[in-house]
């Protein structure tokens, strides 16, 4: 159906988890995402994470969609043409 992963580092004292996900075509626009975003970043949250950034392409209004789920917003920091979200 899709992977999703995180990189968890030490950040100025904060652990950080760089989200991803990437969801099959025939699976897109049921919530997969979402929800496998959603446990992750709980999980991630009881083991003493406290920040969460991702990285989405401007015009990617799906994944825009999954990090604002999770709480997340655009920042004006730019990596390799994607937009910097992040959330706690």
């Amino acid at each position: 159906m899709g992977t999703g992963q995180a990189t968890v580092t030490d950040d100025a004292g904060a652990r950080t988890a760089a989200l991803g996900w990437v969801v099959a075509t025939g699976r897109q626009g049921e919530g997969l995402a979402t929800e496998a975003a959603r446990a992750a970043r709980d999980w991630l949250r009881e083991h003493g994470v406290t920040r969460f950034v991702a990285h989405i392409h401007p015009d990617h209004g799906a994944s825009a969609a999954v990090a604002r789920h999770l709480g997340m917003a655009p920042t004006d920091g730019h990596r390799d043409g994607e937009v910097r979200w992040v959330g706690s």
